[in-house]
């Protein structure tokens, strides 16, 4: 889903979305026109039984066993394709730096650190600055997909610090919620009766941004460590 490769809407596999990968990287991933055509044209013919999750689990794998080595050229999974992706722009993400860390440095750089932090403490300044850093998180997180709130994304985060039960109350308000940039949800969930469940989420998230492998690796919601994790960062941050 985070690729884009299947489509909810028209219930098909998307492999033109491979070749806008491949385009837009075909000087960095090393894959070749001959390995990534066949691959497009084994996602083409793919027929899920139905788009459950379960369903395009079962009918991508032995496409991803059978092209694990190109995805991975593709999509930046090798040492060497990452190496270079890195090399070629100083203002991308780094390994093993937080979405939040990235754009922090992004908008503030070394400049208004006190009104950062203020913000990092779930101030809401209504500055320019962190309404762009909520635009860039959001934006990073998917939690805004093609112009729009995406509440599944919201909802999940929710339900890996196992308050899955908050879900409708989620939902609702953000439905409700007034505005429509990603600073105007923010406030409404920082405003809302659920406020606190939302920094404990978030601030998970923030964690789990540094290593997309991070529930694969079998980890799981500690919430003592979360929060020593969060103070640490914000001492060496913010002092």
């Amino acid at each position: 889903e985070g690729l884009e490769l299947y489509d909810g809407n028209k219930k098909k596999f998307r492999p033109g979305r491979v070749s806008s990968q491949h385009v837009a990287y075909q000087f960095l991933n090393g894959a070749t026109a001959d390995e990534v055509a066949k691959y497009k044209a084994a996602i083409d013919a793919l027929e899920p039984a139905s788009d459950s999750c379960a369903d395009l689990y079962k009918a991508y794998l032995p496409v991803h066993e059978t092209f694990v080595d190109v995805t991975r050229k593709l999509y930046h999974g090798t040492v060497e394709g990452a190496a270079r992706v890195y090399n070629s722009d100083a203002n991308l993400k780094r390994k093993n730096e937080s979405l939040f860390a990235y754009c922090e440095k992004h908008v503030y750089g070394d400049q208004n650190r006190e009104e950062m932090c203020r913000g990092r403490r779930y101030e809401l300044t209504g500055s320019d600055e962190l309404r762009n850093m909520i635009e860039c998180i959001f934006r990073g997180l998917r939690y805004i997909k093609h112009g729009d709130i995406n509440i599944d994304e919201i909802v999940r985060d929710f339900a890996l610090i196992n308050r899955d039960d908050l879900e409708p109350r989620v939902r609702s308000i953000l439905s409700d919620c007034r505005g429509i940039q990603p600073y105007d949800y923010y406030s409404c969930l920082l405003n809302s009766d659920i406020s606190n469940e939302f920094k404990l989420a978030f601030d998970f998230r923030d964690i789990r941004s540094a290593d997309y492998a991070y529930i694969v690796k079998g980890n799981t919601y500690d919430a003592e460590k979360v929060a020593a994790e969060m103070d640490k960062t914000e001492k060496e941050v913010c002092g």
